[in-house]
């Protein structure tokens, strides 16, 4: 497994959604961004101390906890792309789905709309889009091969997983992606979820009894 991705996590918002900060190695100087949920301040704050500049910000899900901070980190880095699955449109467009914890006036135009098995090349590294409904109908995590860690959102957490009894939820489709990632990753893929502490596939595995 590779060392050369570096992995720098952030608590933001009233849920502590992790952000994380994803980079080629320890001086890497672009940035990927991984739900950054709200604060903007304190995670441009995280960038500046790294000497880092983002270039893309990735969301698992479009719901408020993973995506308030990005269009303050789009005034600051407007060059900054925005990637989500092409199946989450539905809450991108109509952020009443947030069930109206959503601030008021709070607008997301995401640049990218990725589809399964997408392969996105950014800092030095390539990110396979894998989707996983359930959470919400356009959920996915984004899997970077090469040091086997998986971008997981609220579809898979530390000995659990996320709600479905939110709009666009479904407990037969996060059933059905929680078996694929657990069935199909390697069992030493660190998992970096939306909340929480990390795990790994093959804790998952045994916890669900897969």
């Amino acid at each position: 497994m590779s060392e050369r991705l570096s992995i720098s996590v952030i608590q933001v918002g009233p849920i502590g959604t992790n952000c994380y900060i994803l980079r080629d190695g320890a001086e890497g100087k672009e940035a990927v961004l991984v739900d950054p949920g709200d604060q903007p301040k304190r995670i441009m704050g995280a960038l500046e101390s790294l000497n880092a500049v983002p270039s893309a910000i990735l969301l698992t899900h479009a719901h408020f906890d993973h995506v308030l901070g990005v269009n303050g980190i789009i005034e600051k880095y407007p060059d900054v792309k925005v990637y989500i699955a092409a199946t989450e449109r539905r809450m991108v467009e109509d952020f009443d789905l947030n069930e109206g914890f959503l601030r008021k006036g709070y607008v997301l135009t995401p640049d990218i709309y990725v589809q399964e098995g997408d392969v996105l090349e950014l800092a030095g590294h390539r990110f396979e889009v894998l989707l996983t409904p359930g959470h919400t109908a356009g959920s996915c995590c984004y899997y970077e091969k090469e040091s086997g860690s998986l971008f997981a959102g609220d579809t898979l957490f530390l000995e659990s997983y996320g709600r479905t009894d939110f709009p666009t939820g479904s407990y037969e489709q996060i059933m059905a992606s929680l078996k694929r990632l657990l069935t199909t990753l390697p069992e030493e893929t660190d998992v970096y979820p939306g909340h929480g502490p990390q795990t790994t596939i093959g804790h998952e595995k045994m916890v669900e009894g897969f």
